[in-house]
């Protein structure tokens, strides 16, 4: 396993998050978008980290759990969009934002005083509200997410087989991590051929 001020601990966990979200996203789950939301930030951490010189590692592990970065997408997510330099990663925008939003409801009890509806839907579209008062609405389209994760992975220089064989093992990852994606990453669990006898 990879120290903590390893950065592929970060990579690692990033898509174990995001597969975790999946899971979660399409059982209905709750946890789902707060999943998605430390994958983001794994990712993000990662890309940050990659290449940072050993001697200086410990010390920029340690700036990227404090403020203002920690858990805040908005932060990492911008300094992520500078360090790869891609600028067609501003339509993703919105989604980090939204998922930046979700971590607000990790604990309960947020907002005070407004109701709340949370909204998970696998693909794009309209969704109703149920009430016509004025809510704090959250909403997960795991489509997006789907995306968004794709995008870092291919804008962050990250090999998807690499990744893939990092998770080689865990053969239920794939089938997660496949179920209802339209925006699958090539070769990410690369399927050798059948050895002949």
């Amino acid at each position: 396993m990879a120290r903590v001020d390893d950065p592929h601990h970060y990579l690692d966990r990033a898509f174990e998050y995001y597969i975790a979200g999946c899971f979660a996203a399409l059982n209905n789950l709750q946890v789902a978008a707060n999943l998605f939301h430390h994958a983001v930030e794994m990712l993000a951490k990662f890309r940050l980290l990659r290449s940072v010189p050993a001697d200086r590692l410990a010390e920029q592990v340690k700036k990227l759990k404090q403020k203002p970065y920690g858990h805040d997408l908005h932060t990492l997510w911008s300094d992520f969009k500078a360090a790869v330099d891609c600028s067609g990663l501003d339509r993703f925008d919105t989604v980090v934002a939204d998922l930046n939003k979700w971590e607000d409801l990790r604990y309960g009890g947020y907002p005070v005083g407004i109701p709340a509806t949370m909204v998970f839907m696998p693909r794009r579209g309209p969704h109703e509200t149920w009430s016509d008062e004025p809510q704090d609405e959250y909403v997960l389209v795991l489509e997006d997410v789907d995306e968004l994760f794709t995008a870092m992975v291919a804008a962050a220089n990250i090999n998807p087989t690499f990744l893939g064989e990092r998770h080689r093992l865990k053969p239920a990852l794939r089938e997660w991590y496949m179920k209802d994606n339209v925006h699958l990453m090539d070769n990410l669990f690369r399927i050798d051929p059948p050895t002949p006898s």
